[in-house]
């Protein structure tokens, strides 16, 4: 029997946002799901509609361009809808189906290869909308460093699917390295600079102080789903999740698991708040205003990931056994 608990309170000191043209964006999603025949019929699309995956993006990227937002939205919308058709298929075609489906994707994203609803299905056809568009405002520096992280996220959730249905076998360290890959944290970083129109100048990407930035900001994100998801994961059966894990390898109760995976959350936002302020301490006055800027977007990205969460979807309840 599950009952239901209130949420974990999660420290993240950033302002609630959400775009001005949040329904606009919605409305084209809406109609842009439709014309990929993403969604079966009016019914199916109405439950994905309920859990509001525009408000996701519109919360993280208040400040974006209408168009920004539209692929954001696509971008995000695409991404749960094929993550729920992988949890369908059956067993014995999850594998190839999923290889060679990030087979084809990596073909759009590095060769710029164009399906159609008639050559690739409904799912290549809308990533190579979405590809065509973000090649619009956006150079090849950034489509390199993109498709590498979307590359990233497809090798990592791989290892997910190889350890999914032995989930205690996994250690602490695995998980914590492979989980911003797995929930594509890592390319919604590179997704934020471009609908955020942030150009971080080469020697600051690669500064580890920075690179640690979006680290802190990737894990938080990973742990806050974590702490909002795991209850519906564990009544599918998944325990690949902090949560769970902290609780098999520590031997605690769930309350005390969930706890833990609070003051880890936590812990990692205020790691991301010390290296902000060291950085913008004592970095030059040329580049302050862009790490500044950067500073704020990812903030915004952890904040508006909880208030998604937590205020608008309804694919989460946080219940507990």
């Amino acid at each position: 029997m599950l009952s239901t608990i209130s949420g974990p309170e999660l420290y993240c000191p950033f302002p609630e946002t959400l775009h001005p043209q949040v329904y606009e964006a919605d409305q084209h999603t809406t109609d842009w799901v439709h014309a990929f025949q993403l969604v079966k019929d009016h019914a199916t699309w109405e439950h994905y509609h309920q859990q509001k995956f525009t408000w996701m993006v519109a919360r993280m990227f208040p400040n974006a361009s209408l168009f920004s937002l539209c692929i954001a939205s696509d971008f995000n919308t695409l991404l749960f809808l094929w993550d729920d058709h992988l949890d369908a298929l059956a067993p014995n075609e999850f594998n190839t189906g999923f290889e060679r489906m990030v087979y084809q994707m990596m073909q759009v994203l590095e060769v710029n290869k164009t399906f159609t609803l008639a050559t690739g299905g409904p799912i290549l056809a809308a990533m190579s909308d979405i590809w065509q568009r973000m090649r619009q405002i956006s150079n090849r520096g950034w489509q390199a460093r993109f498709a590498r992280s979307l590359k990233d996220a497809f090798m990592a959730n791989m290892w997910r699917m190889k350890h999914v249905d032995n989930a205690r076998s996994i250690s602490l360290n695995d998980y914590i390295r492979f989980r911003p890959q797995i929930g594509g944290a890592n390319f919604f970083l590179d997704l934020a600079t471009l609908v955020g129109e942030i150009n971080l100048p080469a020697d600051l990407r690669a500064n580890k102080q920075v690179k640690s930035l979006g680290l802190y900001c990737s894990r938080t994100i990973c742990w806050a789903n974590d702490l909002y998801s795991f209850s519906k994961e564990l009544e599918g059966g998944d325990e690949l999740n902090l949560v769970m894990l902290l609780k098999h390898h520590h031997q605690l109760t769930l309350e005390q698991a969930v706890e833990q995976a609070v003051r880890i959350h936590n812990s990692e936002v205020a790691l991301f708040n010390n290296t902000a302020d060291v950085l913008t301490a004592l970095c030059s006055n040329t580049v302050k205003p862009v790490l500044e800027e950067y500073v704020l977007a990812l903030g915004r990205m952890m904040k508006g990931n909880i208030d998604w969460s937590s205020q608008d979807t309804t694919r989460y309840q946080y219940v507990y056994a």
